[in-house]
């Protein structure tokens, strides 16, 4: 896992393939409507909402992509845990790549501007709150590995 500004996350396009096309169109965009945009090597989605609390929560984790979540208004709480150390919650669906796991994570406040990617190896629990709910903007950037 990685967390950092965005505006820094070019310095791991050596070891994120896509990265470089994925900030360009992020960057570009004139309006934060929410949609599925298309990249090269993967997508990104931009959504808005409000974040749910912790409880009874279930990690994610994926096979063929890795997510960066780009929090652009708002902050979330972000549980995370190496996936080798969680159980399954739900099997792995290969079609929608994506299974659920449950166990022990580290919750980490993710604040505006900031970002995290995670790979297929972290187990990670995304648009969460630890005291009270708060509304948000992110792109999540969906990249092939």
């Amino acid at each position: 896992m990685i967390i950092c500004p965005w505006k820094d996350i070019l310095r791991y396009a050596p070891i994120v393939p896509g990265l470089e096309e994925a900030f360009e169109k992020v960057n570009a965009l004139k309006t934060l409507e929410p949609g599925v945009y298309p990249l090269e090597n993967g997508r990104f989605i931009v959504m808005s909402g409000n974040t749910v609390s912790t409880e009874g929560g279930t990690c994610e984790a994926h096979g063929q992509y890795l997510d960066i979540q780009y929090i652009v208004k708002g902050q979330e709480v972000m549980g995370w845990a190496p996936l080798d150390t969680l159980t399954v919650a739900e099997e792995f669906s290969e079609e929608k790549d994506v299974g659920f796991y449950a166990g022990p994570v580290e919750f980490i406040r993710i604040a505006e501007g900031n970002c995290y990617v995670v790979f297929p190896e972290d187990g990670h629990m995304p648009t969460r709150y630890l005291e009270q709910p708060n509304e948000y903007t992110k792109i999540v950037v969906k990249l092939k590995v």
